[in-house]
Formats: structure tokens, sequence, C-alpha cells
């Protein structure tokens, strides 16, 4: 069922929610949830909340600047690059989640499921033609793990821009000359690699989050920097009035993430004493994926002084208690949850959603923020995506002496298409073709939404149906 927005629809029993479904207008479609695979609401008594970029959603383009800006500073303090570092300026129109680095050739790749490349970027420069098959035979590049880095989440979106850009600088400076590993610098022409270049950004971002320089910007603005959505206190405490339960699973540590969630739930008008009391159970310093494999130490958290302290000690105050570090199976126990009947709200499509299906019987709701803008355009461009799907069926059905000219206009149709979305594309696809991140949404999430407060559109009882596919064979 869907609630109208700005309704005053209270929380009651489910039934007396369900009652009403049949007077409730239709969902917006922005505030919908998709289904990949079927699932029965009713059966889920368990719903476990990641926090960054979930239930704590950052404000872009605001927070991807503060990031972009102390990385470049953190590269020529400690690092030691030039001043001019410092005017690159971060672009929103450029970036897009899902991206691959190749460290060996300086790339920024868009691919789909097997590596076939779909775009390719140097810094800012679109490679095509000879000049890519020439550093990709095939036009292919497999996932290889030393050469190979995924900027899986939104906190990798700085980071992509800030890769394109010093890759772009370095191109353009007078005492630089391109090598195919890197650049010569300077009048001793020292070598610099891609792969080097890439390890220091990385390490400057590494840098922000280990030493909590981004989180306490953060913090110092919370304004600024994080969305509030209304919604999400109905979220939380309509899944507690049904007797279901809730609980935090979050890879922040608990400084961080306590004001984050006082920011979110508490306000003056607010009954609870505690953020923590829209949790059963508040776990910090998850290390997602290794949650769902082997796990780490499981400890209790001094919630005054932030320390950690063994399981056993007797705690000093009497706020609910907070957890951290685990694995799954004790989640599972604690909650006194099967498996199947948890359902797990997460970003990161690695570390919340594909080692969760692998690893665990926990059901998935994968979070995808962009998804909002993304159907806007799509909306946009529908007919532009009908053009494509008739070239594509009709190039394959011409003689391959005719195929020049279809090839050609199917080429231009999926530049089109991908710039209205960013330099870097769409991140489900690059004209019909789905990338690796749109591929593994489809294969792992099974639902996924805009905003996990779309959840507040839905009945505890509602039944996603998931989606019906169909071989080719059964197409005829």
């Amino acid at each position: 069922m869907a609630f109208q927005d700005g309704g005053s629809i209270g929380y009651g029993s489910d039934d007396s929610l369900q009652d009403l479904a049949d007077r409730s207008s239709p969902i917006l479609k922005q505030s919908k949830i998709f289904d990949n695979r079927g699932i029965h609401l009713e059966k889920i008594q368990f719903y476990g909340f990641d926090m960054d970029y979930t239930l704590c959603e950052y404000i872009s383009p605001e927070f991807d600047i503060l990031a972009f800006n102390l990385a470049k500073e953190f590269l020529v303090s400690s690092f030691s690059y030039p001043q001019e570092i410092l005017k690159l300026e971060y672009n929103p129109e450029f970036p897009c989640r899902g991206l691959w680095f190749d460290k060996e050739h300086g790339n920024l790749l868009k691919v789909d499921q097997f590596g076939r490349i779909l775009m390719c970027c140097h810094g800012f420069r679109l490679l095509e033609g000879e000049e890519l098959r020439k550093l990709y035979p095939h036009k292919i590049q497999r996932k290889e793990e030393k050469r190979i880095y995924i900027m899986n989440t939104l906190f990798n979106i700085a980071e992509t821009h800030l890769l394109a850009s010093i890759v772009h600088y370095m191109d353009n400076r007078e005492d630089a000359m391109v090598t195919t590993e890197g650049w010569l610098l300077g009048s001793e022409k020292k070598l610099k690699t891609f792969k080097q270049m890439f390890e220091d950004v990385r390490g400057s971002i590494d840098y922000l989050h280990d030493e909590k320089l981004l989180k306490q910007k953060t913090v110092e603005n919370l304004e600024k920097y994080i969305k509030k959505d209304e919604r999400l206190i109905g979220v939380l405490t309509r899944i507690r009035e049904s007797g279901r339960k809730t609980f935090l699973l979050t890879n922040s540590d608990w400084w961080y993430t306590n004001h984050i969630m006082t920011f979110l739930l508490q306000n003056n008008s607010n009954e609870k004493e505690s953020w923590l009391d829209y949790f059963d159970l508040t776990i910090v310093d998850a290390c997602k994926p290794t949650f769902f494999n082997k796990g780490t130490n499981f400890k209790m958290v001094d919630t005054c002084t932030g320390e950690k302290v063994d399981l056993n000690s007797k705690p000093v105050h009497e706020r609910p208690v907070v957890y951290s570090g685990g694995d799954h199976h004790t989640v599972s126990n604690l909650l006194g949850a099967d498996g199947p009947d948890v359902m797990y709200c997460g970003d990161h499509l690695h570390a919340d959603v594909v080692k969760c299906r692998k690893l665990s019987e926990w059901r998935t709701l994968l979070i995808v923020p962009e998804l909002e803008y993304e159907m806007s355009v799509g909306l946009e461009q529908g007919e532009l995506m009908n053009q494509l799907q008739n070239l594509e069926r009709i190039c394959g059905q011409v003689e391959p002496e005719d195929q020049d000219g279809f090839r050609r206009r199917i080429k231009d149709g999926v530049k089109k298409m991908d710039r209205s979305f960013a330099k870097t594309g769409s991140i489900f696809r690059a004209g019909t073709r789905l990338s690796y991140f749109g591929s593994n949404v489809l294969a792992w999430a099974d639902l996924y939404t805009g905003s996990v407060c779309n959840l507040y559109s839905y009945s505890l009882q509602h039944r996603f149906i998931g989606t019906q596919i169909l071989l080719p064979h059964e197409l005829q």
C-alpha cells in the first residue's frame, strides 16, 4: 500500500494498514521498491540497516566536494604533489559509480559482467577504436585483482573524479612525457607510474577515513552534508510496533555512528530517550564483508568512552548495549532469527548484498541513491532506447556488408544516451547493455530502491512478486 506524501496515517496494526490499501494512491515511481526476486514481507521478522548511504544519505555534490578537496590537500602535503593540484575542481557531471580503474594504463573503464569494455576514459578523454583496441585486445579487460580496482561505493565518487583529474593534469604538464606506464617528470625524467599515482590517491582517501578527518568535517556541519528524511522515524517505528525487530549493522565506529544517528533520529518532539531505542540490536565496527564470512572479535562498546570491552564486562550505565564486530551467525542468534526471515538493507553492492547473499540466508534490499535521477533521465531517453533496440535487431538481420551504417548509428545513439546521464554514463548500462554494476544488481539484490525510507510506502504484508525472466527460446 502507499501513503500519500504529507499524510497523517498513524502506525496501527498490519491489518488496519492493509484495510486502507484500496483507498490509497498509487506509489510514485521514485518511491517504488523494485523486485528481482519474490519476497513476502509478512515472513520478514527482522529488518537490518546499514548506516552510511542507507539510513544516512549524504548530500551530493557537497559531500563529494568535501572529500575531493581534502584528498587533494593530503596529496600535496604528504605525497609532495605540486601545488597546482589544489586548483583542480570537482565536476558532479563527470563521475558515476561502479567504474573500474586500470592501474596499468591509468584508465577508467565501464565494463559488462564479462569484462567487455563499454566505455574507457583516460583522464577526461574518451578512448575509442584502434587506440582502445591497442590497449585492450578484443575490447576485454578481466577483473584482475592486482590490476583492477572497482569503485563500488558512493564514497568512491570523489576518488573516481580525482583519479581522472590527476591523469588529465599530468598528461598536460609541460615537464611531463607520457609513457605506456605513466609519466616521465621534470628534467630528471623520473618515472611516476599510473599504479603509483593510484596508490597515492587511494592512500589519501584511506587517510581521510582512518584518521576520521572526513567524518570530523561532516560532524562539524551535519546540516550541510546529511539529508534528513522525516519518513525514517516512521519506518522504524512501524516495524517495531508490528512486533518485528530492527537492528543497525554498520562498519562505522561508535563515535561517528552516535553523532549521525542522533542527528537523524532525535529531536525536541521525539518521545525516545535515545536513538538506540529505535533498534533492538546495534552493532558497529562490523567489518563487512568479513562479517558475512569469518567475522571479527565480538565485543561490547562502552558508549561513554567508546572503548571496546569484553562481553562479560559489567555495563557502567543502563543504556542499551552496543556491540562491536561479530559475524552474521552471532547476530542471527542474538535476534532469534532463522536466516530467511531477515532482510538487510544496505548500499554497498559487494559488501552489503553480494557477500550477504553468497554467505548467509538473509534477504537483501539494495539502496541506490542515484536511482531517482537515473529513472528521470531514463524516462526522457525512453524513445532513444527503443530506437537503439530496433537498430540492433535490424543490424542482426541484414547482410554483413550492410551493417556498418547501422553500427555507426548505434554507436552515436549510445554516446548520446550516456552523455544524458553523466560524462561517464549511467551506473546501470551503456546503451542497451548492462554494466558490471547493473548485472550484479540484477543477479544479487532481491529488492532495490532509491531510499530506505521508501519502505514507508509499503504494507508490512506486501508481497513482492519478482521479475519474471524468460530465456530467448521461451519468447518465441
